[in-house]
């Protein structure tokens, strides 16, 4: 930015913008984020049959309510269409909706397949078939979450204090 007034203080740029985030890890549109994910759950979280299936967040950080039907969710970049999301799942504006990776078809809030503790891959995917939001881990302990601090940021942080459905604080 150019300078325009005439005095000799060092002035502070405070444009708001927007940046391309260019990591590897990342949301592409920048609405919906992959914002925590347990790849071994032993004790954190049940699903709706009792279960203590592996699971990931979803985080809406925009404005309006997002309808899921249409996209997908995977555990292998070569199979985008792995797992079609229900058409009854939508995530409100600042809402977050948690997904239980537990290798079966058993409700709208269940994908077919599980995370490996050992490391791989989730992606998110648009009807269109663009990528939103993707992630490649490492190995994971039991009940150790790899979480967005704060939600939706670029910043992933390993930790022992999950947080599933809700926000990740800070």
């Amino acid at each position: 930015d150019t300078d325009t007034d005439t005095d000799t203080n060092t002035d502070t740029d405070t444009d708001t913008g927007s940046y391309e985030d260019d990591s590897e890890i990342g949301s592409v549109d920048g609405d919906l984020y992959i914002n925590e994910f347990m790849a071994s759950n032993s004790s954190t979280v049940q699903d709706a049959g009792g279960a203590y299936s592996d699971w990931i967040e979803i985080y809406n950080a925009g404005t309006q309510t997002v309808y899921l039907g249409g996209w997908t969710i995977t555990d292998d970049f070569e199979d985008p269409d792995k797992h079609p999301l229900a058409s009854s799942l939508s995530i409100e504006a600042g809402a977050f909706l948690l997904l239980f990776a537990d290798d079966e078809q058993g409700g709208p809030e269940c994908v077919g397949f599980k995370l490996s503790a050992s490391g791989e891959s989730i992606g998110l995917y648009r009807p269109d078939g663009t990528a939103v939001d993707t992630i490649v881990y490492g190995e994971m302990g039991t009940d150790i979450a790899f979480a967005r601090i704060p939600d939706g940021s670029s910043t992933w942080e390993v930790t022992d204090s999950a947080t599933p459905g809700s926000s990740n604080g800070r």
